[in-house]
């Protein structure tokens, strides 16, 4: 059962007491744990009874605070774990009636140079062979060496603290000050709960309540504090397909992954976050040429990396290649200028704030105008085909929406509404090209695909519209699945073999805008998601399982979306 923890600056995955994945010292930083992508080869950090056959119980105990515990003939071994404020580490508070074993063996650059350990008096230092990265390490419980990487804890309550420093001359061991690492550990404890206030009363299904709350928690976590970017999902190579290709990186701010965020955060009421976000990808738009030049950014607002293979590492399963960085940001992708200014215009329509909108009128009055002149360029789309280019359905229908909204708020702020022909000639554009009986993926083809979902949800066309009952009824015939919708058939690597769950949030929100919403209810019900309430990008649904990147942010957004929808039942054509 894989956990997810993140302190806004970096995240950890956890799989019952081992951390098997954690990039330092950021989201999207080289791994130093990364078992999660190779069992024998990519390190761990683990805390786990000696013995073997112990029962494990793992559970949120507070908003992004996880608890792991361990039982047997009668004894108790619990571990704590949360992620300290301000800092790339974490802190495992320990209280155990045996001995555990500890086992500690980053592996820097994903995997590529195991660290050399020195201890110490203060405590253990890991120091990486090729550069000056260091870990540090500390526990007032005693600590008993028996291999080079695995050490003995004795019994008891206390810490174990592990913190990253980018040299080892200004790192912990150099540095004079005392550390507290039990007021940090409370502090931080006390952080989260603050920051993740559950609405009381409001939904009564408790498995709804539980996907509401940590959908919430998983999107603030999401979020890189020094800049407000969030990240798509906190891992890389994690397959559709186990053994299969279709292996990419999420660690980065997709405009679309990050406007859909936003949006999900408003729709909580979580305002100041919201806009944080759009704060950061306003700062983004680049005057010259497409106002997002690239699809996805680092956390930093940085340009992407290069994609390329981790050849070292097993992958996932045995799921190669191991893919860093992501070619998506060679790409043209039309949407994502309609979806980012779709969550501006959604935080208008809720705050009424003229203010933000004037101070940034200049850009999104460029995205406007470049919208306007460029919406007969064929794209990559939102599934981000590689090698293909196409009139995407809706890509022209977000190039609409983003002329749509401006148009709107100028109106509001008391400016001219420039761009209407515009606009008119999209939809009348994608009315001839792209509709055979119903809406089509493309223009030439009479296949659908997910994305023509959002077609109500941003107000192109009305859900109960002949032309989209149509779409959605050819949607429910052809990528319907056992509860589930499937992105699309195939796409440029062959079959796409599992349903993708941002769809089946779009579903629901579907129904619930032509009033079934006993059915969008029970959508959302079945929609799989772990024992932590955390939901991955696809579902193996023989299996029960998710496949591709975990968690997935903007599913969990969108299912938030959805409930609070079908909370007020106000969103109904």
């Amino acid at each position: 059962m894989l956990a997810f923890l993140s302190n806004g600056i970096t995240s950890t995955i956890i799989d019952k007491g081992s951390i098997v994945w954690m990039p330092l010292p950021r989201f999207d930083s080289p791994s130093v744990f990364s078992r999660l992508l190779d069992d024998n080869y990519g390190g761990e950090f683990s805390i786990l009874p000696i013995e073997d056959d112990w029962e494990v119980k793992i559970s949120y105990i507070s908003s992004n605070v996880l608890k792991t515990e361990f039982s047997k003939n009668g004894k108790r071994s619990v571990i704590i774990d949360v992620m300290p404020l301000g800092e790339a580490g974490i802190i495992r508070h320990i209280s155990s009636d045996d001995k555990l074993r500890l086992k500690l063996d980053p592996v820097f650059d994903y995997g590529l140079r195991r660290g050399i350990i020195e201890e110490k008096k203060e405590g253990i230092k890991i120091n990486d062979p090729g550069k000056t990265d260091c870990i540090a390490l500390f526990s007032n419980l005693k600590l008993n060496r028996t291999s080079p990487d695995t050490w003995i804890v004795d019994k008891g309550k206390g810490f174990i603290y592990m913190v990253y420093s980018a040299d080892t001359k200004f790192g912990p061991f150099h540095k004079p000050f005392r550390r507290s690492v039990n007021k940090s550990f409370k502090l931080s404890v006390k952080f989260w709960k603050q920051t993740v206030i559950k609405k009381k009363n409001r939904i009564s299904d408790p498995t709804l309540r539980q996907l509401y709350d940590t959908s919430l928690t998983v999107l603030l976590a999401s979020i890189y504090q020094p800049t407000g970017a969030p990240i798509a999902a906190p891992t890389t190579s994690l397959p559709e397909v186990i053994g299969g290709k279709r292996n990419w990186d999420y660690r980065f701010a997709w405009i679309r992954d990050s406007s859909i965020i936003s949006e999900g955060l408003l729709y909580a009421d979580y305002i100041v976050e919201a806009r944080r976000i759009l704060g950061f990808l306003l700062g983004l738009i680049n005057f010259t040429s497409k106002p997002f030049l690239h699809p996805l950014y680092t956390v930093d607002g940085g340009n992407p990396p290069p994609e390329r293979e981790i050849t070292w590492l097993n992958g996932f399963k045995g799921s190669r290649p191991v893919r860093i960085g992501n070619a998506a940001a060679e790409q043209v992708q039309l949407d994502v200028e309609g979806i980012f200014i779709n969550a501006i215009y959604e935080y208008f329509r809720r705050t009424k704030d003229k203010k933000f909108i004037n101070s940034h009128w200049e850009k999104l009055e460029h995205i406007a105008d470049w919208e306007s002149k460029n919406w007969r360029m064929r794209d990559s789309g939102i599934w981000e085909e590689r090698g293909v280019k196409r009139h995407y359905t809706h890509s022209k229908v977000m190039m609409w929406v983003a002329l749509d909204k401006i148009g709107k708020m100028a109106i509001e702020i008391g400016k001219e509404d420039r761009w209407s022909d515009a606009k008119e000639q999209i939809k009348s554009w994608i009315m001839e090209n792209c509709v055979n009986s119903g809406f089509t993926r493309y223009a030439g083809t009479d296949e659908v695909d997910a994305s023509l979902l959002t077609l109500p949800l941003y107000g192109f066309i009305k859900a109960k519209d002949e032309t989209f009952l149509q779409t959605l009824k050819k949607i429910e015939n052809d990528l319907y699945v056992s509860g589930y919708v499937k992105r699309y058939r195939t796409d440029f690597m062959g079959e796409a073999m599992h349903p993708f769950t941002l769809a089946s949030a779009w579903l629901a929100r579907t129904y619930i805008r032509l009033g079934k919403i006993e059915k969008a209810e029970l959508l959302l019900k079945n929609l799989y998601i772990s024992p932590l309430g955390l939901i991955g990008e696809h579902v193996n649904i023989e299996r029960k399982e998710f496949t591709g990147n975990f968690p997935q942010m903007f599913t969990h957004a969108q299912v938030l979306v959805a409930l609070e929808e079908m909370m007020s039942s106000a969103h109904t054509d």
